[in-house]
């Protein structure tokens, strides 16, 4: 079965514009249209497969066409009625209107209406993780009310610049956000701290305030359909306790035992449902 032309060339359309404005209307109305393409391509043309999980109160699904299945679905944050795309709508042009549970159902279905169409109609992996940056880059920057950059000049030599994540300088007075955006932390886990720390090793303490952003650690069986969660809770308070800091953890579907951290002693760290960023937005933006 041919690709939908808005999936298979969406995200280089995204980058484009949102290397632009990543704030902008485009850029809003381009993940309105993908996500409402990705849905209904998933409801119209792909099978359900309900999932054996072994993620103590969660239930997925799969999306399969063919020989094709995609990644695992959260049932219950991924809304399967119509009414889905009504709330990606609110979502996307008004997300202080909603509360932190729908807002992050909102992004949840979002994404991976979008993750799990490219998944069965082989798009790529590529394609996925520049969708979902820009999707989450785009809602920050929107509820910030300025676009970030993706690299930070050098106090000493201002022709110098380091790639980055996203960045945004808010301003004297103010702190700056750095903003890792990963689809999971399974591999690589310890780079959004490694460069919180070369933020801070440049910058001075307390300039940076880190917010990392996660779909979730969901991993498949392809033998068994059976779903589990990959976590390692005490190496990711190892990072925090002894790399750096970061202000936030966020999740679209986040881990209990990540959610734990947030009483844990030593090292807390405070992980949230990424719904919640929109309703403490004035408090992370300000000293």
């Amino acid at each position: 079965m041919p690709t939908p032309p808005l999936l298979e060339s969406g995200y280089r359309h995204l980058k484009r514009i949102g290397a632009k404005d990543l704030k902008g209307e485009e850029v809003a109305s381009t993940l309105q249209a993908m996500a409402t393409e990705g849905w209904s391509q998933l409801w119209t043309k792909c099978l359900l497969i309900e999932q054996t999980s072994l993620v103590p109160g969660k239930s997925y699904v799969a999306f399969s066409l063919g020989e094709k299945v995609s990644r695992p679905v959260n049932s219950v944050l991924f809304v399967r009625d119509p009414a889905a795309l009504q709330l990606a709508e609110q979502f996307i042009r008004s997300p202080l209107t909603l509360n932190a549970a729908e807002a992050t159902r909102a992004v949840y279905t979002i994404a991976l209406s979008v993750i799990a169409a490219n998944d069965v109609f082989e798009v790529g992996r590529k394609a996925s993780a520049t969708f979902y940056e820009i999707l989450i880059g785009h809602m920050v920057a929107a509820a910030i009310g300025m676009n970030p950059t993706k690299r930070v000049r050098m106090p000493e030599n201002p022709n110098v610049a380091l790639p980055t994540d996203y960045v945004f300088d808010l301003g004297s007075g103010q702190p700056k956000i750095h903003l890792p955006v990963k689809t999971s932390t399974r591999e690589r886990i310890v780079q959004a701290w490694v460069h919180q720390l070369v933020l801070e090793r440049i910058f001075g303490a307390n300039v940076f305030r880190g917010l990392l952003v996660v779909i979730g650690e969901t991993k498949r069986n392809t033998k068994t359909n059976a779903v589990i969660e990959i976590c390692t809770p005490k190496q990711l308070q190892l990072i925090q306790a002894r790399i750096a800091k970061m202000d936030r953890v966020y999740y679209l579907d986040p881990p209990a035992p990540y959610l734990a951290l947030r009483t844990a002693v030593p090292a807390r760290i405070e992980v949230r449902p990424f719904g919640e960023f929109f309703s403490e937005v004035k408090t992370l933006t300000a000293f």
